[in-house]
């Protein structure tokens, strides 16, 4: 269980937030809160459990909505508080009823039927079992979950001998009720109840065993439902002589119980020490990642992409992939070499900063700026439209002009400024990405060669 949950958690973490996987979330949200709920943690998995409803809810998933609604609603009647339980059974109930769905229909019916016989609401109780008898595929299941939701009704009603032979019946197919652990324990607690509202002992000591047997290595709301029944049932069946050692035997296991709950209390926040130990290895980990990224990808003096992530990304948008729109940008600054001898080299590498932070600034999605070597800046532009290119270097010559960094050697402008061209085609080879690159070029002096401080490009045909 413990390494189920470590792996559920290091699950959580590994969700990066900017994307849309909302129904793998969905997923392991519903199952965090199953995990919280087997390990007796109930407010964490109430927690979990809301947050899953609301994902689903946003999905527009009814079908998983209604199943985490019967899971939570079940934990709210495990723990006896009906009134809320019965909210959420409801709510599940009419979702699917609305949606036309039928995910847990029969679940839910039975388990509206349970809550509602401990309320004392006697007539839907009934119109629950009976819808549960007209929707349940199986006839074994509609057979012994029918028996009991009418030995439930009957003995809550007093109607005695229609409920005992309901009870005969259910105690000749107990291997059937006790395929589920956890839902065949509440079934026998509710037949228990029953039949000590009945004053029948044998009934009620049947099923009390039933319960004993059913509860080995269950939660401790099990453990405490387990040991009040057994009080009930001494003090109702047992002779006065008896009653002090049942108390005896009931404080024992409350001591038994204190020291489970302390021990699932200390386990929890054991838990919660290994999650954070291991959320903060996730980050060390990410942020070495990001540190090797930056060293592998990014160009130290400039931040913007280096000429090995080019290559790299250019083999991955070639390597048998579909017919692609591509463009590359290149882009130069205009007499450099004046500006370095003139300003410095220590001021040229300031002005390469600031030219790599004008693309990057703009670099919109499917834009990837790089500096190719020297002053030379290479952008790939995946998926884009021809105006949509254009659009990013004008962007990006105007925040350079608004840095008006000084340049007195500028045979152009009195500032740095840019020339560039693009080139922009369907690709598929890495032969053609290479004609389109060189064509980029190919524009570049073009823009040059008229004077500098502008661009110039073109949509090409490579296949």
């Amino acid at each position: 269980m413990d390494r189920a949950g470590k792996y559920l958690l290091k699950a959580q973490r590994m969700f990066p937030e900017d994307q849309d996987w909302e129904e793998l979330r969905l997923g392991l949200t519903s199952l965090l809160g199953i995990y919280y709920d087997m390990r007796g943690d109930e407010q964490n998995a109430i927690d979990y459990y809301l947050k899953a409803v609301t994902i689903a809810e946003e999905l527009g998933d009814a079908d998983r909505e209604c199943v985490v609604l019967n899971n939570l609603a079940f934990a709210f009647q495990r723990h006896r508080c009906y009134e809320v339980a019965l909210e959420f059974y409801q709510k599940a109930y009419w979702l699917q009823k609305n949606a036309g769905i039928n995910p847990v229909r029969s679940i839910l019916l039975e388990n509206l039927a349970e809550v509602s016989l401990f309320l004392r609401q006697y007539e839907e109780a009934k119109e629950y079992i009976l819808e549960f008898e007209e929707n349940e595929k199986d006839p074994l299941q509609r057979v012994v979950m029918g028996d009991k939701n009418w030995c439930c009704y009957y003995g809550a009603v007093g109607e005695r001998e229609k409920a005992l032979v309901y009870a005969d019946r259910l105690l000749r197919n107990q291997d059937v009720i006790n395929e589920n652990k956890m839902t065949a324990f509440e079934s026998y607690h509710m037949l228990c109840r029953s039949m000590m509202e009945l004053r029948e002992a044998d009934y009620a000591g049947r099923f009390l065993e039933a319960m004993e047997e059913v509860s080995v290595g269950g939660g401790l709301d099990q453990v405490q439902t387990l040991e009040e029944m057994r009080i009930q049932y001494s003090l109702l069946f047992e002779p006065p002589e008896k009653h002090s050692e049942a108390y005896c035997v009931f404080y024992k296991k409350n001591q038994q119980f204190r020291a489970k709950i302390d021990e699932t209390i200390a386990a929890a926040m054991k838990t919660r020490i290994q999650l954070e130990q291991l959320m903060q290895q996730v980050e060390d980990m990410q942020s070495e990642q990001e540190i090797l990224e930056r060293e592998v990808n990014r160009d130290e003096l400039t931040g913007a992409y280096n000429r090995r992530f080019l290559e790299t990304l250019i083999r991955e948008h070639t390597d048998g992939a579909a017919e692609e729109s591509f463009a590359f940008i290149v882009m130069d600054v205009d007499c450099f070499k004046e500006y370095n001898d003139f300003y410095g080299h220590l001021k040229g590498d300031e002005a390469l900063r600031e030219i790599a932070a004008c693309m990057m600034e703009g670099a919109r999605e499917r834009i990837y700026a790089s500096r190719y070597g020297g002053d030379e800046f290479v952008c790939v532009c995946i998926g884009l439209t021809e105006k949509e290119i254009r659009t990013y270097i004008e962007g990006v010559r105007a925040r350079l002009h608004a840095r008006a960094i000084p340049h007195e050697k500028s045979l152009c402008s009195g500032e740095v400024t840019l020339s560039a061209g693009y080139a922009a085609g369907i690709v598929k080879t890495q032969i053609e990405v290479r004609q389109l690159l060189q064509l980029a070029d190919h524009e570049l002096y073009k823009s040059k060669n008229s004077g500098r401080n502008t661009f110039t490009g073109k949509r090409v045909d490579i296949l």
